[in-house]
């Protein structure tokens, strides 16, 4: 009769535990947009996305969130000489350009992605999403012992972030 018991009772803890668990794979994605599961930045993807009832949709609300805090970016290279004073000309000047390199690419890369999105090219979106990047100019930076001045600092952050949202969003397709 013992030996009737024991498989029913790891029948009802197995059921239990796999209840459990579920629960808690759907409380963790509670407010999320379907599509930003995969996202490190669930959050602020599912904000990105603005509800977006497809795949398509979402990847394009995303690319557009992350192309107006690129431009916002790019509107703020003003913002670098000030901070800059003390180091020699030739080493602002570049750093100045390298930003402005940096910032122009990324709007450019996004409206890229843009376009092979309306192509349907997943391929080459991908391609151009991995390739924003504001790296160089944040490099340029600490080599010459400058401090980025916040508020660019805090934008160049968020844009990293946003593609990385595109790019989980966009992968999906």
């Amino acid at each position: 009769m013992a030996s009737q018991w024991y498989p029913s009772f790891s029948l009802v803890f197995l059921a239990m535990v796999t209840l459990i668990l579920t629960q808690s794979a759907e409380a963790r994605f509670r407010g999320i947009n379907q599509f930003c599961k995969t996202s490190d930045y669930r959050a602020l993807c599912t904000r990105m996305v603005h509800g977006a009832p497809s795949l398509h949709e979402a990847t394009a609300n995303a690319i557009h969130s992350a192309l107006g805090l690129a431009t916002q970016m790019q509107s703020m290279i003003h913002l670098i000489e000030p901070t800059l004073v003390d180091l020699p000309l030739q080493s602002k000047d570049s750093i100045i350009q390298t930003c402005k390199e940096n910032f122009d690419s990324a709007v450019d890369n996004l409206n890229q992605a843009l376009q092979y999105l309306s192509a349907g090219d997943s391929n080459s979106v991908n391609s151009y999403l991995s390739a924003v990047t504001t790296s160089d100019c944040s490099d340029g930076f600490q080599q010459l012992g400058a401090l980025i001045p916040d508020t660019l600092a805090k934008i160049i952050g968020l844009l990293d972030r946003e593609v990385s949202n595109c790019l989980a969003v966009s992968l999906q397709i």
